[in-house]
């Protein structure tokens, strides 16, 4: 009986994308290799690895124990970042929903349908096993003696079954069913079976199907037990008489389903056609609930033969169940043979194998395996082996039957293919699923396919440079895809990430060589520059004209020809000719054109033409300018693009200008290197400033002979002059005559105000609607200077915007890269080459395309090539590890302590050191409804903008909100909070906004109404004890904090309020904080009020998140994720430091900056610049010295890095003894210390003064030298904060806010790195630190060629512990015995200081016990009952210490809070009893409650 491809059903499903994580495997394609190879990924353990692994010597030594395993590759490992969990979040839910999450997305690329946004209607099915790692190594640790079920629920989310399928729904925004699946072994293919129904029934247009099961136990071996499904030999035999069993794998596989029909509509690529399937339920019709059931597996498969119309002779294959069990092979063959001989009567012409064989179980993901193998098999038309099959069990009639076991890979026979695929779950439910060949494709093969451009994207660099590597290899494989299908495939079927390639070429050979890096002008790297950047247009003047400008563009685009035409068309009664004989010259005529073309009638109208004409192409292609700036004609194409005058009035005015123009007293022009102050210098009668083209370089205009003497005397001054090659002088004198008849035509044109933004020349700055409609403003333009390089730095002020120059030639793109604010991320691209690289201007759209895609600047409607979407290597994940590992026995039989991702007392290896803060958008708050709160609401800040609009918002919501100016003085903020209680009882929040203001203050203002008055607040709700709502939560919102767009306005001096809001929390438990940056919308606005609303919102919420940004109408909150790829010369950087180079230094004498000096001198000899505030000591001198033996030069210089004038003179000292500074190390600073309410103005200005000051100076100091990186050393304390560290916390967050924006301004690269402890040197020279805690001085020279070699932003976290503990250990006092510094200690005792308050002896035991403990850290006899714990000389920080000792020698929680406020021996006393007593009645009651 004869089946026909063609015979359709319409109930076909495409698999049209596949992904998959094998023992053995990472991906489909090594799975198939594996299979058609006959692999046995069965791993054999030895006995002393076992040993290792924890097994018991006797069962070692028993004979039933096998020791053999199916291993799964980094199943503890997982890419975080890219799904935006935290490590914390990714180490507490199951690592089988990690995978999963993993290989559906590379499913849904390895379809073509990686962008989940723009993907149809898509569905998920599917389902995991057991979830081991709850049950091993999660549950355990939890605490149950307190019997609260939230504990559970926390620990449960995530962490069940169902949860599989929501959790990719939510990662990828699927908004088609999400539907769980949970039939044992055969989960996978009954989700495989679910999705086609639900496609079938057009729930979904496209379906995710698919299943994961992890066996977390695979390390070891295991033991057998006749009968049962384990195999006795580490072997699984399917169908063969020795079969006894199978192992436990593990494995992820996923599918992406479509409707055959739209499949092949859409162009996907199909590997095989789910003809029909069924599920059923074997029902009470067996021997036993885990039993197979004949019945039941018969009749699933007739019913997916009936319902696929597909004949059972036709079938060639069939990927059994098959577990290789003595009870369900002979079960699974005789139903097989049952439903086929309903169809036919031939005997041993269909394949039989097992999957298991090769890799065994796979229990959950059994089934997609297997249909993933089924389907590469039908694809191929290869039949692969089934394994371990030499004498068939006795039970199965093979004789009688269609079937025989294949045992050797080989050809497919030839006809239509088809193939089946059983799964059987334990417990009944059965599914078998029918597949055909796909149908072929019709291959359209394009001669000459054009230029291509590919893009590629990712999180990170590293894995870009990974990207690029797969690609280019899977290019260089064996019948590669098309290139066209390629480029569509990446630019339609990928998510776009922030770092991004972009490469043009016009065949594989190209796009390989230059995907190697071998063709650097067609490989464009780089990042985004926001989340949505724009471009602006730059439109070239008199100049760039040459013959055949834009003739590609011409001849290949028929919208730049027509728009060409239409102007050449209109123009020809005006000028005489037409513009097309000159532009596009034949080549007998050229030099004629050329001529001509000069003539400046001609020359304008020319250069409209073309790049108005140009300007529509880019706008058709989906490009719009946000602005535009033209040089002199230029700035008219801009006019007419905004709509200012429309083409026919364009037209004319450009040609009676040029006709004028051309008319007017020929002269001359003259190019200058000099900016314009330093030509005002010069007396050059005649002569008009022309232009303005860049900080150093302006243009002359006037008669022949002035401008010949001109040049004669500014040559004489040795600066470079350039005689331009035009007939007449413009923007001068000359031109005046003809102002007077071209202002009279501009009054009969109808001027209408610019609907784009665009740049005057006139003034360099924005043009007024005003100005564009004036015929004055025109005239003026006319005989004015072109104040282009101001134009520009208008242009360039907003950081994440792009130039095009839309003309001939490269001449304003030239400019503008040379421009100060171009920075290097920026693209500047021109429209057409030079006229020399004429040969490639039919190239140049494409190049463009490419360079603004990589900078974020989408083309969207760019005539790309059509293509197909075709299977690519999927996203290189960055995994690392996230494992809790599971507690030992000993430890699982005691209550075990709270879940915690990483062990206190762990040090991380060095790689896992960095993070980097990251900005994530995350939901608006909603409103959550709460009891009226009776307190009042106090705003501190100005009586207008947000501060208003906050005031009448939180009076619409029923608040009593009382408003005051903000004040530094604790004093008045005393008196006001007094006045708050009195009149309105309770307060229920504060808000400070006494940092926002229009405008820019002076800094000292900044840190007034920001950090000086956020302290005085918190000193006096300190000595106000005021009745407030606990928690009272303080909300303080500012502006220029953050850079989280690439737009905003930085403020680094407003970063100090970091400072307070870190550490307040911590030094008073009563109090929160939240910060909250906005950029400030216009005054009264809807903006304003919304945003208004927003902070209502967060006030209202509580606590909440620490930190907010508000951007827009979007909410976002800062996170720190692990740089991934970790930074180091292995990694790909180069490191960016020189033999004999000349580095600076600041706090070159303290311990952090010898450490890095000793570094640069001993490895890299370099010439270094010791800055410090003192001279060196004998041993600073001796190591300098050392350091000059080992080739290094030395100059130590004193200055104080605050004092501007000073620093600049001493890098004049460093320059004329050394040369240019290559690179800087900023490592001042001075220590903090202290609490809240002890901190006074003076000491924190102090430690203020390096860190923000400093830094300032040092930056600025730096001037034109071409330093390859500042590396600017913060603290961890500025992402933790710290007890006592309000002023140290607030320097280096400004120091940070600092680097920010110097790495926004593009002048220098310039990092801070928030470095850990170092031990015994810098700021914790003092503190006593764990042993292998803390950064010691000797990695400095890692850790400096790490952070240089790859940093990827202005900022970096450098933790030796796990970061979150470091948040976890600054929020509370756990642990600060160790962490803090040292009582000095044995010390000798001193006779009891002369203090105000008279001696009283201790009265009690425990007074007496803590007054030797006083003794002890304080070093001082007879400490009186009454003594003052800081009148003795202690600090915070030795009474942090104390606090700690006593929580380990009395079992009491203290904060250190308490102890502050009234610290003398009686008063501690009094505390530590309380708490004894308050524990001993605690413990009666629950005796009591037990009773």
């Amino acid at each position: 009986m004869s089946y026909s491809l063609q015979d359709r059903t319409g109930a076909e499903i495409a698999i049209v994308g596949m992904a998959g994580r094998f023992p053995g495997a990472d991906n489909v394609d090594a799975f198939w290799r594996n299979l058609q190879a006959g692999l046995e990924s069965v791993t054999r353990f030895d006995a002393e690895e076992l040993r290792r692994q924890g097994v018991d010597a006797a069962l070692l030594d028993d004979p039933n124990y096998v020791k053999a395993g199916v291993l799964l590759e980094g199943l503890d490992r997982f890419d975080a970042g890219f799904f935006g969990y935290s490590p914390r979040e990714a180490q507490q839910f199951d690592p089988q929903h990690r995978l999963f999450l993993e290989t559906a997305w590379e499913a849904l690329e390895h379809a073509g349908y990686g962008e989940p946004a723009t993907n149809p209607l898509t569905g998920i099915y599917a389902g995991c096993g057991a979830n081991l790692y709850l049950m091993r190594h999660l549950l355990p640790s939890l605490d149950w003696r307190g019997g609260d079920i939230s504990a559970l629920l926390g620990l449960m989310n995530g962490n069940d079954q169902d949860s599989l399928v929501s959790r990719v729904a939510f990662k990828f925004d699927l908004r088609g069913p999400s539907l769980a699946v949970q039939t044992a072994c055969s989960t996978s293919l009954a989700a495989v079976h679910l999705a086609c129904r639900g496609l079938l029934n057009h729930e979904a247009d496209l379906a995710l199907a698919g299943g994961v099961w992890l066996n977390l136990l695979q390390q070891g071996g295991y033991l057998h037990q006749p009968g049962a499904i384990l195999s006795p030999d580490g072997h699984c035999r399917a169908f063969d008489e020795r079969a006894a069993g199978t192992l436990i794998g593990s494995g992820v596989g996923v599918v992406v389903l479509k409707r055959l029909d739209e499949a092949l509509a859409d162009g996907d690529t199909i590997h095989a056609v789910i003809k029909g399937s069924a599920l059923n339920n074997d029902g009470a019709a067996k021997v036993g609930f885990a039993a197979p059931s004949v019945d039941g597996q018969t009749e699933v498969i007739v019913a997916a033969h009936s319902m696929a119309q597909v004949p059972s002779d036709a079938i060639g294959y069939v990927e059994a169940h098959g577990t290789g069990t003595t009870l369900g092979d002979p079960i699974e063959v005789a139903a097989l043979t049952q439903a086929f001989r309903r169809g036919s009567e031939r005997r041993g012409y269909c394949a039989l194998g097992s999957l298991k064989t090769n890799v065994g179980h796979l229990d959950a993901a059994a089934g997609v395996a297997g249909l993933i193998k089924a389907a590469s098999a039908v694809r191929d038309g290869v039949l692969p082996p089934s394994l371990n099959f030499e004498r068939p069990n006795p039970q199965i009639d093979f004789a009688g039957s269609p079937f025989y076991v294949n045992t050797q890979s080989k050809p497919w026979p030839k006809g239509a293919r088809y193939a089946g695929v059983s799964s059987f779950g334990m417990g009944g439910t059965n599914v078998h699923v029918v597949l055909e060949q796909a149908p072929p494709m019709e291959l359209v093969v394009a001669e000459d396919i054009g230029l291509q451009v590919l893009q590629l994207s990712a999180r990170s660099s590293a894995s870009l440079a990974a990207a690029r590597r797969r690609l280019s290899e899977r290019l260089g494989e064996e019948s590669p895809p098309g290139l066209t299908d390629i480029a569509y495939t990446l630019r339609a079927g990928r998510r776009h990430f922030e770092h991004r390639a972009a490469l043009i070429a016009r065949d594989l050979s190209e796009a390989r060589t230059a995907l190697d890096g071998a063709s650097a002008n067609e490989l464009f790297e780089g990042r985004v520059l926001s989340e949505q950047p724009t471009v602006a247009f730059l439109f070239p003047g008199q100049g760039a004209q040459h013959p055949d400008m834009g003739r590609a563009l011409y001849e290949r685009e028929p919208v730049f020809r027509a728009a060409v035409d239409e102007a050449c068309d209109k123009l020809c009664e005006p000028l005489g000719l037409d513009l097309r004989s000159l532009l596009f010259p034949a080549a007998s005529n050229a030099v004629e054109a050329a001529e001509r073309l000069q003539q400046t009638a001609l020359t304008q109208p020319a250069l409209f033409v073309i790049e108005h004409a140009m300007a529509k192409l880019w706008m058709r292609w989906g490009l719009a300018p946000d602005a535009m700036l033209g040089h002199s004609i230029g700035e008219y194409v801009a006019a007419c693009v905004a709509g200012v005058f429309d083409l026919d009035a364009a037209l004319a005015i450009v040609a009676l200008r040029g006709k004028l123009l051309q008319a007017t007293e020929p002269g001359a022009m003259l190019a200058v290197s000099l900016s314009e102050a330093e030509l005002a210098a010069f007396e050059l009668a005649g002569c008009d400033l022309a232009a303005v083209n860049a900080d150093a370089l302006c243009v002359l205009a006037g008669s022949t002979d002035a401008i010949a003497a001109a040049q004669v005397l500014i040559e004489a001054r040795g600066a470079a002059v350039r005689r331009l090659h035009v007939s007449h002088a413009f923007h001068s004198v000359l031109v005046e005559p003809m102002l007077a008849e071209f202002e009279q035509h501009l009054a009969r044109v109808r001027l209408s105000a610019p609907r784009i933004p665009f740049v005057s020349n006139v003034t360099g700055r924005w043009i007024t609607p005003e100005e564009a409609c004036s015929p004055a403003y025109w005239v003026k333009h006319l005989r004015g200077t072109v104040r282009f390089a101001a134009g520009l730095s208008e242009l360039l002020a907003k950081p994440d915007r792009a130039l095009l120059e839309v003309g001939p030639g490269e001449t304003l793109s030239g400019l503008a890269r040379r421009h100060p604010l171009a920075g290097s991320a920026r693209p500047i691209v021109a429209s057409q080459c030079h006229p020399q690289r004429a040969a490639l201007n039919a190239d140049q759209p494409a190049r463009c395309i490419a360079r603004l895609w990589v900078a974020g600047v989408a083309v969207d409607r760019y005539p790309h090539s059509p293509g197909r979407r075709v299977p690519l290597p999927t996203y290189p994940f960055e995994r690392q590890s996230y494992w809790i590992e599971a507690p030992s026995a000993a430890r699982g039989a005691r209550a075990a302590a709270p879940l915690a991702p990483v062990s206190l007392k762990r040090r991380l290896p060095i790689d896992a050191w960095f993070h980097q803060p990251v900005w994530k958008r995350v939901p608006l708050p909603r409103h959550v409804q709460r009891p009226a709160c009776a307190g009042a609401v106090l705003l501190l800040g100005p009586a207008e903008g947000v501060c208003a609009a906050l005031r009448v918002e939180l009076a619409a919501r029923g608040l009593k909100v009382v408003h005051a100016a903000a004040s530094s003085s604790k004093d008045e903020v005393e008196v006001l909070l007094r006045e708050v209680e009195r009149e309105h009882g309770t307060l229920a929040a504060i808000c400070h906004l006494g940092s926002l203001n229009r405008g820019t203050p002076p800094p000292e203002a900044m840190q007034e109404r920001g950090l000086h008055s956020l302290i005085a607040l918190a000193q006096a709700l300190d000595a106000v004890s005021v009745s407030a709502v606990q928690p009272l939560t303080i909300t303080v919102v500012s502006d220029g904090l953050e850079d989280v767009t690439g737009a905003e306005v930085l403020r680094p001096e407003k970063a100090t309020l970091h400072g307070p809001c870190k550490v307040i929390p911590q030094e008073y438990p009563q109090l929160a904080c939240r910060l909250i940056d906005i950029v400030a919308p216009a005054a009264r606005s809807d903006a304003e009020r919304a945003l208004a609303r927003q902070i209502a919102l967060e006030i209202e919420g509580g606590t909440g998140v620490e930190l907010v940004a508000y951007r827009g109408a979007h909410r976002w909150i800062r996170d720190y994720e692990p740089l991934l790829g970790h930074p180091g010369n292995d990694s790909g950087g180069d490191v960016p430091l020189r033999k004999h180079g000349v580095y600076l230094i600041t706090g070159g004498l303290g311990g952090i900056g010898l450490a890095f000096a000793r570094h640069l001198a001993l490895n890299w000899q370099a010439r270094l610049v010791l800055v410090g505030r003192g001279a060196p000591d004998d041993a600073q001198r001796a190591e300098l010295s050392a350091f000059e033996a080992a080739g290094a030069e030395v100059l130590a210089l004193q200055a104080d890095v605050a004092d501007e004038r000073g620093l600049r003179e001493t890098l004049a000292v460093a320059r004329a003894h050394f040369g240019a500074i290559d690179g800087a190390i900023h490592a001042a600073g001075v220590a903090g210390g202290g609490r809240i309410a002890q901190r006074d103005r003076a000491a924190i200005e102090r430690v203020l003064a390096p860190k923000l000051d400093g830094t300032l100076n040092l930056l600025d100091a730096l001037g034109d030298d071409a330093a390859d990186f500042v590396l600017l050393c913060s603290s961890l304390t500025a992402a933790t904060g710290g007890f006592g560290q309000v002023d140290y916390c607030a320097a280096n967050c400004a120091l940070e806010a600092i680097a920010q924006r110097a790495a926004r301004d593009g002048r220098r690269r310039a990092i801070a790195v928030a470095w850990d402890a170092w031990r015994d040197v810098g700021m914790a020279a003092s503190q006593r630190l764990p042993d292998g805690f803390g950064i010691d001085p000797a990695e400095a020279g890692e850790l400096l060629e790490r952070v240089l070699a790859v940093a990827p932003s202005a900022q970096l976290v450098v933790s030796t512990i796990d970061l979150e503990q470091q948040f976890a250990q600054s929020a509370s006092t756990l642990d600060a015995s160790e962490l803090l510094a040292d009582p000095i200690a044995p010390r000798a005792r001193h006779p009891r200081p002369a203090l105000p308050t008279p001696y009283a002896a201790p009265q009690s035991e425990l007074e007496e016990g803590l007054a030797a403990l006083w003794g002890e850290f304080l070093g001082i006899d007879s400490i009186g009952a009454e003594d003052h714990f800081f009148e003795l000389g202690g600090d915070s920080l030795l009474a942090i210490q104390l606090v700690a000792r006593l929580r380990s020698l009395y079992g009491v929680q203290l904060h250190p809070a308490e102890f502050f406020k009234t610290p003398t021996i009686a008063a501690l006393a009094a505390t530590v009893e309380l708490r004894l007593i308050e524990a001993i009645e605690h413990e009666e009651a629950a005796k009591g409650a037990a009773v």
